[in-house]
C-alpha cells in the first residue's frame, strides 16, 4: 500500500470532492501521529523519564488505542470521515482534560487545547470550533474551581484571552477558507454547464451527449435492451446562411430545436452534435417506433416556417436511423450505421427518414 491509497483511506475522490479529499488526508495524517506519541509519553511516565502520574499515563495508553480504531473505522467508508473526526476531538478533549487536572507538574499543559480547538475548525468547522473554544474554558474555569490547578489567576486568565484569541483568528481563516470553497463549486458548476451545452440552442453538445451515449449502449448490451439513435442534419442549411446571413441560420437552428424539444420525450437525449447535425437517443424503442417518431419531427420541421426581417424561411431535414445490435463493440458503431443512413435519405433528395437495418 503507498502512502498516497494509505492517506486516502483507500477511497476514490471525485473532482468535487478535494476539500473532502485533503480532510482525509490531513485525518489519517494526525492518526498514527497522536497514537505514537500518546503511547510514547504513557511509556517514558513509566519509565520515570517524564513523570504524567499513574492515572494519565494510562489515559494516554487508551487515547493511543483509540486513536488506532479510528484509523480503522474511517476505513469503513467515506461516510464516516465526520463520525471519525468528531470521536477524535471528543477523545482528545478528554485525554487534554485528564492532564490539565492530573498533572499539575506541568505548567504549559494547557497549550495542548489550543490545538484541539485548531484541530475542532480544520477538521470539522465554524461551529466545532465554537463549541470545542466553549468547552475548553468551561473545562478550565470548572476545574479551577474544584481542584488545585497548581496555576496562578494570571496564567488561567492569560490562556483563556489566547485561546478565545486563537479561537477568533482560526474562525475568520475558515469562514474565509468556506467562502472561498463556496465561490469556487460555483465557477465550477458554471464551467461544467458551459463545457457540456451548445452556446446557441440551450441543448447539450456532442461531448456531453457521446459520454452519455456510452453509458447507455453499455447498459443496453448488457441488459438486452432496445436503443435507437436518429441523426438529423437541415437540408441545405448553408444555402440559408449565404442568402439571409448566419444571424437568420441561428433563428433557423432555435426554432428547429424548440419544435424538437415540444416532440420528445423526457427520456429522450436530444443533442446538437455539429453545425446544423443534431442527434436524439430513444430507449426501449424499436425500429418502427423510432421510424413514425422520425416521420413526425420531420413533417413538424416541414411545415414549420421562420420570419426573419420580413422574410418567411422554411426548411427540411433528413433522418437517418440505427438501432443497437448484439455485434456492436461500440456506441460508435451505432453512429456511424445511423450517419449512412442519413446520408442515403439526403441522396435520396433529402427530407426524408432512412434506416439500415441488421
Amino acid at each position: 500500500m503507498n502512502l498516497n491509497n494509505f492517506l486516502n483511506s483507500g477511497f476514490k475522490f471525485r473532482e468535487d470532492e478535494d476539500l473532502l479529499q485533503f480532510k482525509f488526508k490531513m485525518l489519517n495524517s494526525i492518526f498514527p501521529i497522536i497514537a505514537f506519541f500518546a503511547a510514547l509519553f504513557g511509556l517514558m511516565s513509566d519509565l520515570a523519564v517524564h513523570d504524567l502520574g499513574p492515572i494519565h499515563s494510562k489515559v494516554n495508553y487508551v487515547y493511543s488505542f483509540l486513536t488506532l480504531l479510528l484509523i480503522f473505522f474511517l476505513r469503513q467508508s467515506k461516510e464516516n470521515y465526520e463520525k471519525a473526526a468528531q470521536l477524535l476531538l471528543l477523545i482528545s478533549f478528554a485525554t487534554f482534560t485528564s492532564a490539565l487536572i492530573f498533572v499539575t507538574q506541568n505548567e504549559f499543559r494547557i497549550i495542548w487545547f489550543y490545538l484541539l480547538i485548531l484541530g475542532a475548525y480544520m477538521l470539522k468547522d465554524s461551529k466545532s470550533g465554537i463549541f470545542y473554544t466553549v468547552a475548553t474554558v468551561g473545562i478550565i474555569l470548572a476545574a479551577n474551581f474544584f481542584v488545585d490547578l497548581q496555576l496562578s489567576q494570571k496564567a488561567i486568565n492569560a490562556s483563556i484571552l489566547g485561546l478565545m484569541i486563537g479561537s477568533f483568528l482560526s474562525l475568520i481563516y475558515t469562514n474565509k477558507i468556506t467562502d472561498y470553497e463556496n465561490s469556487l463549486k460555483e465557477q465550477n458548476s458554471t464551467l461544467s454547464i458551459l463545457a457540456s451545452t451548445d452556446y446557441l440552442t440551450g441543448i447539450m453538445n456532442r461531448r456531453l451527449f457521446n459520454e452519455i451515449s456510452k453509458h447507455y449502449f453499455q447498459t443496453a448490451q448488457r441488459d438486452n435492451l432496445n436503443l435507437t439513435l436518429l441523426l438529423l442534419d437541415l437540408d441545405h442549411f448553408k444555402s440559408i446562411n449565404d442568402s439571409y446571413g448566419h444571424q437568420s441560420g441561428d433563428q433557423v437552428l432555435i426554432h428547429f430545436v424548440k419544435i424538437i424539444e415540444k416532440t420528445i420525450r423526457k427520456s429522450d437525449i436530444f443533442a446538437r452534435i455539429g453545425g446544423e447535425e443534431f442527434a436524439i437517443l430513444l430507449s426501449q424503442t424499436d425500429y418502427d417506433t423510432a421510424y413514425d417518431f422520425a416521420e413526425k419531427i420531420r413533417t413538424e420541421i416541414e411545415n414549420m416556417t421562420v420570419q426573419y426581417e420580413g422574410k418567411e424561411i422554411s426548411v427540411t431535414t433528413s433522418i437517418g436511423i440505427s438501432k443497437n445490435s448484439k455485434t456492436d463493440n461500440s456506441f460508435d458503431d451505432m453512429f456511424t450505421r445511423a450517419d449512412q443512413a442519413m446520408y442515403q435519405a439526403k441522396k435520396a433528395g433529402r427530407n426524408q427518414t432512412c434506416y439500415i437495418r441488421l
